[in-house]
């Protein structure tokens, strides 16, 4: 429950805190409580209330400042300022009530409004039944990531380096420390983060790129913008990732790189695939778009093959506020060109040598990204846990007959997706769980060597069969780090009736 606290709650709290009730509930992360920023100087006025004491406090809260455009609004009201303005918070940030000693100062508003004592009534009660999972929630994590985002967003803005400057530096620093490789380059989008790589490696019209069909658009797509064409290769059924054993069949003279893919959070099986690679003399690029923190045999996604590419769309389990993109190498030589090719090809500036492209990554992207990163590792084991949740869920409730469950054959999933295989009524189950308000999605009800837009590619019906049926018969559910017990097993209780009635 998302609380915003007024500052009389919050003053008496701090002239008892060890015996507060607000305070225990928000330390026992209970609640997630929330102060205005207008509110701290009120507080801190009050006689026996110390900053030492207060910046304690704050360690189990969040600090919510308004925008000026909030205090004007607040300003033209008829009602009093600080009650107007707590109003407009608790509304526009999506928080669930205001705490207050209070709480008739605002009845008749459109917010809910109670006392600590009330509070801990409401969460001591039976919690309300489950009656909605969101596939992905992103605002769940507000609270906890808001004020490390605004810190780092805030010194750029102070800075002026809105393009690529000390921030992006910093990410591009730590990013390669946490997938162990000596470079990494921010860009602007996961897409780009392909096509860039391809370009380092001088990939282009004439050339062949080994990747899998069943995965995002943009694996194929980058292939075809940098001129060269995709070959596909059928997956594995119980991985969804390339069949390293058919690789080497597809290799021709004009063979130039592969691209595994590591789909959902798993790692393709990349020793056979750098055997194959190493004996033809071929690139590896991982598109690791879906992967960030998984692992193989103890190598982090990203450091295995000659690059790897992550990207940060907001839905990814590292995510930003908007697009962008990564490339990591173990090679100085492609780590230089990586960054040449970034800024149009210009080194020094205004000179230009070689062909590039603005697949630059923002500032203000990496501000959020740096903020986001020392969370990754709880988020991810949250994700495992959820993981392993489900499969004890599904057994018990005697699900496995009917559907297949996300083994985890290498260790190191992050499970960027839940996706099960449903053999019959897919489509039935989709729209079944969609009506009860469960979140889920079906990644990918095309494959790629069967899209329009690849019909010159001479690809029909058949030619890569485990693709083709994992089309139609997968299903993602809900997994991510703020997706709790209770939503799962709403999830599979609606699954089990679904089948068994």
């Amino acid at each position: 429950m998302q609380i915003l606290l007024e500052a009389d709650c919050l003053i008496q709290a701090l002239k008892n805190m060890s015996e507060s009730v607000i305070l225990n509930l928000c330390r026992q992360k209970r609640c997630h409580g929330w102060v205005a920023s207008t509110s701290i100087p009120i507080i801190l006025e009050e006689e026996g209330v110390s900053a030492k004491d207060f910046q304690s406090v704050l360690q189990d809260l969040a600090v919510l400042t308004p925008t000026a455009h909030d205090i004007n609004q607040a300003l033209q009201s008829e009602k009093v300022f600080a009650k107007d303005l707590a109003v407009r918070l608790v509304e526009k940030s999506g928080l669930d009530a205001v705490v207050t000693l209070f709480p008739e100062n605002f009845s008749n508003l459109k917010i809910d409004a109670m006392s600590p004592e009330q509070l801990r009534e409401r969460l001591d009660s039976r919690p309300s039944p489950v009656s909605e999972v969101r596939l992905l929630d992103i605002t769940a994590s507000y609270h906890q990531i808001l004020n490390k985002v605004e810190k780092e967003m805030a010194e750029t803005i102070r800075s002026g380096h809105f393009i690529l400057g000390p921030k992006v530096s910093q990410l591009e620093e730590r990013i390669a420390e946490y997938c162990q490789s000596k470079y990494a380059v921010g860009v602007s989008s996961g897409t780009d983060a392909l096509l860039i790589a391809l370009m380092a490696l001088g990939i282009g019209p004439g050339d062949e790129v080994i990747t899998s069909p069943y995965t995002f658009f943009a694996t194929a797509g980058s292939i075809i913008r940098s001129g060269a064409k995709p070959i596909f290769v059928d997956i594995n059924d119980v991985t969804f990732n390339i069949k390293p054993e058919h690789i080497e069949r597809c290799i021709t003279s004009n063979t130039k790189a592969i691209i595994p893919v590591h789909l959902y959070g798993q790692c393709s099986d990349m020793d056979p695939i750098l055997k194959v690679s190493e004996k033809n003399s071929l690139a590896i690029i991982e598109d690791a778009a879906q992967a960030i923190g998984s692992s193989y045999k103890g190598k982090p996604a990203g450091s295995i093959g000659d690059m790897g590419c992550f990207s940060f769309f907001p839905a990814k389990n590292l995510g930003g506020f908007g697009d962008g993109g990564l490339v990591t190498t173990n090679s100085k030589e492609l780590y230089e060109q990586l960054k040449i090719i970034r800024v149009h090809g210009s080194e020094p500036k205004y000179y230009h040598n070689v062909m590039g492209g603005n697949f630059r990554l923002d500032a203000l992207q990496a501000d959020v990204l740096i903020a986001k990163l020392s969370f990754l590792e709880g988020w991810t084991n949250k994700r495992r846990e959820n993981a392993q949740r489900y499969h004890q869920l599904f057994k018990d409730s005697a699900l496995t007959p009917f559907i297949q469950l996300p083994p985890e054959v290498f260790s190191g999933h992050v499970y960027n997706q839940y996706v099960i295989r449903v053999e019959n009524r897919r489509d039935e189950l989709r729209m079944f769980l969609n009506s009860k308000r469960i979140g889920c999605e079906i990644y990918y009800p095309i494959p790629l060597h069967l899209q329009d837009c690849f019909k010159s590619l001479g690809y029909k019906n058949g030619d890569l069969p485990e693709s083709e049926k994992a089309a139609k018969v997968t299903l993602a559910l809900p997994i991510s780090h703020e997706v709790d017990q209770a939503q799962q097993e709403y999830v599979v209780k609606t699954i089990q009736q679904f089948f068994l009635g």
